[in-house]
């Protein structure tokens, strides 16, 4: 596991369920580096159908992909993104709802640092025949609030230890365009408030207040790659 040895994965992913499903009519209004990130993902590499989306959220990676399916574990979040036309279901990235190579092209942005990527990258190479393309913030990402982010070493291990073959692969700095307390603002309209190695210490206004001013350029340090991925 990259993330903290001692962190209980049923316990993050109803964090998660929570947080995102609340932020779901608010997120495409404050997800801009999400957004950009997305459209950098689908620039990589070519994306043949059929198409999943995992971590889809309202559809950034694949809303203007033909014959796409998104897979998310916020049932709002899934309802955004069939209001845009396209199917969508909901699931857990440790145990993705579809049969052994379901699908030529598998694209993630943004979504998988919330997981365990042993388990997540195993499922996608499980139910992908042909490219994987991720977009993934890694160690650098808002350093200052102690996020478990994977390095990009640890991320490339996983994809190499499943087979994967290196295509392209980026490194990313994107800027979140928010200061002090809309920065604050930005994580709990996008649903990113939830920090894992933080989830027993209760904060105060204080010291959330501390905390946020303290960031004088929140950004996101961003690796994004395609692989092949291995029969």
């Amino acid at each position: 596991m990259y993330l903290l040895q001692e962190v209980i994965y049923p316990e993050v992913m109803k964090g998660l369920y929570l947080r995102f499903s609340r932020a779901s009519k608010t997120y495409e209004d404050w997800a801009v580096p999400q957004r950009e990130c997305a459209n950098l993902l689908r620039a990589l590499d070519t994306l043949k159908p059929p198409v999943l989306d995992v971590g889809c959220g309202t559809g950034f990676a694949s809303e203007h992909l033909k014959d796409a399916v998104g897979v998310d574990i916020s049932l709002e979040m899934t309802k955004c993104y069939r209001s845009k036309g396209k199917p969508a279901v909901v699931g857990d990235a440790h145990s993705l709802p579809f049969k052994d190579k379901s699908f030529r092209t598998v694209i993630s942005n943004f979504a998988l640092h919330w997981t365990d990527i042993g388990l997540s990258f195993k499922e996608v190479f499980r139910v992908c025949s042909g490219v994987f393309l991720c977009s993934i913030p890694v160690k650098g990402s808002l350093s200052e609030l102690g996020f478990p982010f994977p390095s990009e070493e640890d991320v490339l291990r996983f994809v190499e230890a499943l087979g994967g073959k290196l295509r392209r692969k980026k490194r990313r700095i994107l800027e979140i365009p928010y200061r002090g307390w809309d920065l604050l603002r930005f994580f709990h309209y996008t649903g990113t408030s939830y920090n894992p190695s933080l989830r027993s210490v209760i904060m105060s206004k204080g010291d959330l207040e501390r905390m946020i001013f303290l960031i004088d350029k929140p950004h996101f340090d961003v690796l994004l790659f395609s692989c092949e991925v291995g029969e």
